[in-house]
């Protein structure tokens, strides 16, 4: 229904406005508190207000009667907040082809930089540095170098592929080249099967590129920086995606292909933060010494906090982790850490990740406290479970395994439907944080799909925000008030966080249909000329896909 904003509909009498705020869908009713004066102070009074959250999955306040009008308005825009009420009618949406230097060929290995300014390139063993001014210039060359260690790595996947014959081809297993470029622009990783490089085409490097910090998924001389419990096994799988994280500090190594119990992935951060704390300068992240004396330094596993998590009593597996940028600093949903013990670990990070636990599936937010003292120990918190659609009850003409509606109908799924959650059992999730840390999206592929890609991309915020009404009332929400499906996650969780007094519900942004499946999802936030928006985009191939979300 499109936003009420006629002047017939502003001189209606405000019983008749009423009567059909009674009626209308949940984001109807948020139009109507932005629409004239008169539709407006009808939507927010108290009695209308309680009536919109009967159809919302939020409890009414204990001792709602007690709430002032105040209360009721500021409880319901936290509401609309926490579930971004409003905002999925209003997206634009854009596809184009990625904006390419002009020598890159559909064989040519890429990679961009964060903020999108910087691009590396790999043909054959030769590395080539681009930059732009902006993200709609042109790329421009900037150095180019001849990687010639880079044959080292071709022969060890040989090797390990069990290449044979005159052609010496790569076993597909091994075969998969992939790179990253540092947020600085003079380092790059490469990774071919089970051997990582870092190389530096800094002209100010010593040996930057004849001698390359170098490190392999199966070497047996790294340093965990928590020893990992009993019951972890240790990768046997390849290298499928490199990122430089955390100003450089980490990169973020995907490993596909996985036969241990963890199968077929896992998320690995190499790096060691402490190195900094000790000698800053001499460990600076930009300078490729840190990387030479640190790339054999693992500073998290998911496969070790899985195991961790589940201390030996369920399996716990984490699928897409991503750690949470420094700045993400919850106020409401803090890990308990004994006093004891807090003084002793060294570094700590919030993550996101799919939790797939027995009958648990759901996107979380976690904790995890590394301790230095020896014996080296973490200790892993889950602080937030989001709603996922396995926790909800779909329509009965709906079947669970149903895919989401094109991108021509996912506005109109009614808001509350769980086809707007994801359905968190996919083994292969992409996450993205916004870098306000208030948008977590994720792009599910759909393992039903034919040939091709595709999938769906749903959009949580996971903003947090103290209850508005709990100077008026208990902290406590009564049990029967407590979301059922919430409950049942406690019961079947080995280590459950708070309940959450207003889940936030995902919306369902688009489900995508490329060539090529989605195998990198970024989220952005822009302001231009006072006004504001966020931008999603997926990268399939050479396909750019673009939500902007106002």
């Amino acid at each position: 229904m499109p936003a009420i904003n006629s002047s017939m509909a502003a001189n209606l009498p405000i019983e008749l406005i009423l009567c059909i705020l009674d009626h209308v869908d949940i984001e109807t009713y948020v139009a109507a508190r932005s629409a004239c004066c008169s539709w407006r102070k009808a939507a927010s009074m108290s009695s209308t207000i309680r009536n919109a959250l009967t159809e919302l999955p939020v409890p009414i306040p204990p001792r709602a009667d007690a709430l002032t009008t105040e209360e009721w308005n500021a409880y319901f825009c936290q509401i609309a907040c926490l579930n971004l009420l409003g905002h999925r009618t209003h997206i634009d949406k854009t596809a184009s082809r990625r904006a390419l230097p002009e020598d890159c060929t559909p064989t040519t290995i890429l990679a961009t930089s964060q903020d999108g300014l910087k691009m590396a390139t790999l043909k054959g063993a030769r590395a080539t540095i681009f930059t732009r001014s902006n993200k709609q210039s042109s790329w421009e060359y900037t150095l180019a170098s001849t990687l010639y260690p880079l044959w080292t790595s071709v022969y060890r996947a040989l090797m390990d592929g069990g290449g044979t014959g005159s052609g010496m081809a790569l076993n597909p297993r091994y075969g998969k080249r992939c790179i990253a470029i540092s947020s600085q622009g003079h380092l790059i990783a490469v990774g071919l099967g089970k051997t990582l490089q870092i190389y530096s085409l800094s002209a100010d490097e010593d040996n930057g590129i004849s001698s390359p910090a170098e490190y392999s998924l199966d070497q047996h001389d790294v340093i965990h920086a928590a020893s990992p419990s009993a019951g972890y096994e240790e990768t046997d799988g390849v290298i499928d995606s490199l990122e430089f994280t955390d100003d450089d500090i980490l990169l973020r190594v995907a490993i596909n292909q996985d036969t241990t119990a963890f199968q077929p992935n896992r998320v690995r951060y190499l790096g060691n933060p402490s190195a900094l704390k000790y000698s800053p300068h001499h460990n600076n992240p930009s300078h490729l010494q840190y990387w030479r004396e640190n790339i054999h330094h693992i500073h998290l596993d998911s496969a070790s906090m899985a195991v961790t998590l589940g201390a030996g009593e369920e399996k716990v597996v984490f699928r897409g982790l991503r750690l949470l940028p420094s700045s993400y600093k919850p106020t409401t949903t803090t890990p308990q850490i004994s006093s004891s013990s807090s003084s002793s670990y060294s570094s700590s990070h919030y993550f996101t990740a799919s939790l797939q636990s027995g009958p648990t599936a759901a996107y979380c937010i976690g904790h995890i406290a590394i301790s230095s003292s020896p014996p080296t120990s973490q200790q892993v918190t889950i602080t937030r479970l989001l709603p996922s659609r396995q926790h909800h009850t779909l329509p009965s003409s709906t079947d669970h395994k149903t895919t989401p509606p094109s991108s021509q109908t996912a506005t109109t799924i009614p808001r509350w439907n769980p086809l707007n959650l994801p359905t968190a059992s996919s083994t292969t999730p992409i996450l993205s944080i916004s870098p306000d840390n208030k948008l977590l999206v994720i792009y599910e592929p759909d393992s039903s799909s034919q040939g091709g890609g595709g999938g769906g991309i749903y959009v949580y915020c996971i903003e947090e925000r103290e209850a508005v009404y709990t100077n008026h009332t208990s902290d406590k929400i009564d049990d029967s008030a407590m979301n059922i499906d919430q409950q049942e996650k406690h019961q079947s969780y080995p280590c459950p966080p708070s309940e959450e007094r207003i889940p936030s519900w995902s919306f369902l942004l688009d489900n995508v249909s490329v060539d090529v499946d989605v195998d990198e999802l970024r989220v952005d936030k822009v302001v231009r000329d006072g006004n504001g928006y966020y931008e999603v985009m997926a990268l399939a191939g050479k396909d750019v896909l673009e939500w902007r979300i106002h």
